[in-house]
C-alpha cells in the first residue's frame, strides 16, 4: 500500500474544508436572496455582492484537487460549481432568469456532494 506524503493530506484537507466553506456560502447567498425576495428588496445589494467573495472558491477546490490527487468525479465536480456559478451570471440578467434558482439548487446539491466525498479527508488519524 502506498503511503501519502503529509502535502497530499495537506491539500485533501484544505480541499475538504473549503468544500465546506463553498456550501455555507450557496446557503448564506440563498439567504440574502430570500431576505431580498421576501422582505425588503433593497437587499438584493447583498445578494449581488456576496458572490464575489466565493465564486473563485471552486477553481481553488478544482486545482486542489489535482495537486491532491483525488478522484476525478472530485476534481471534476469542482469545476462543474465553477461552470454553474458563471451560468448563474447569464441567468440573473436574461430571459432565462426562470433558471436561476434551479441553478442554485444544482450549486447546493454539488457542493453538498463534494463535502459528504471529502469528509474523510478530514476524519483520517495519520
Amino acid at each position: 500500500m502506498k503511503k501519502e506524503s503529509s502535502t497530499v493530506k495537506y491539500y485533501r484537507s484544505a480541499y475538504a474544508i473549503l468544500a465546506f466553506v463553498f456550501l455555507i456560502c450557496i446557503v448564506v447567498q440563498v439567504y440574502l436572496a430570500g431576505m431580498a425576495l421576501f422582505g425588503d428588496s433593497e437587499l438584493w445589494k447583498y445578494h449581488r455582492s456576496f458572490v464575489p467573495l466565493f465564486g473563485s472558491i471552486s477553481l481553488i477546490l478544482f486545482i486542489l484537487g489535482i495537486v491532491g490527487k483525488l478522484n476525478r468525479s472530485m476534481i471534476w465536480g469542482s469545476l462543474g460549481l465553477f461552470a454553474l456559478i458563471s451560468l448563474q451570471y447569464i441567468t440573473a440578467l436574461h430571459i432565462a432568469g426562470a433558471l436561476h434558482p434551479v441553478l442554485a439548487l444544482a450549486l447546493f446539491w454539488g457542493s453538498l456532494a463534494l463535502v459528504r466525498s471529502s469528509y474523510p479527508f478530514l476524519m483520517k488519524k495519520k
